[in-house]
């Protein structure tokens, strides 16, 4: 499969949930990296992410949804802190880990019992998953191992072959993952720094210093 980029119209932007919504995978800007995204509920498509970033399905995936809290709040069960950090932050380069909700499931959880959601501050995404009408499994739009893609060009040249359409906003504006804070157990952890520095996060939970167990930033 031959994936070009495409501009972020409109047009394009309906042909991209279309995609979407038969299965098939798709190249999508966020505000940190490039991503590669299917629809959340079709356990096919999902499982074909770990395929086109050649990487095992025991890692869970994130879900990336619109500024819609109704939406959110159906798959995510939002712990206090969670609440503070989603409250402070607004959209942009954070991944929250909460409890998933029960009654629904997804390949993108690995059979975990917990939920990373992701409100990008990228219009495209919001647009997208409005017109899907339910959240995104994603991941960043690299092979594993491979350099997390801040141009549309650099995803089409790692995972382009798997995917149907690929969205072109130019280059992401963060150039840095997301800062990954797990919220589901007793105390807030950082398991990735990145866009997000650590010190912002502890100071919107009043906290001196928080566990940081890696760091992307420079």
């Amino acid at each position: 499969m031959e994936t070009r980029a495409a501009p972020s119209t409109p047009a394009n932007l309906v042909a991209c949930a279309a995609h979407l919504a038969a299965g098939r995978l798709a190249i999508l800007p966020t505000d940190t990296v490039y991503g590669i995204v299917a629809d959340a509920s079709d356990e096919r498509a999902v499982r074909a992410i770990y395929d086109a970033k050649g990487k095992g399905s025991e890692a869970p995936l994130q879900l990336l949804f619109g500024p819609s809290r109704h939406q959110l709040d159906r798959y995510a069960a939002l712990t206090p802190v969670a609440e503070a950090l989603v409250e402070a932050l607004g959209p942009g380069g954070w991944t929250i880990i909460v409890p998933a909700r029960t009654g629904w499931s997804s390949a993108a959880l690995a059979g975990g019992t917990t939920v990373g959601f992701r409100i990008p501050g990228a219009p495209v995404v919001h647009r997208v998953v409005e017109l899907l009408g339910g959240p995104l499994a994603a991941s960043s739009a690299n092979r594993h191992g491979g350099p997390s893609p801040t141009t549309c060009e650099e995803a089409i040249g790692q995972v382009g072959e798997h995917c149907a359409c690929a969205i072109d906003a130019g280059p992401t504006r963060e150039g840095l993952d997301s800062t990954v804070i797990d919220c589901a157990g007793d105390e807030p952890r950082v398991l990735r720094e990145g866009a997000i520095d650590r010190l912002t996060v502890a100071r919107i939970l009043g906290l001196e210093t928080i566990t940081v167990l890696r760091s992307v930033r420079p």
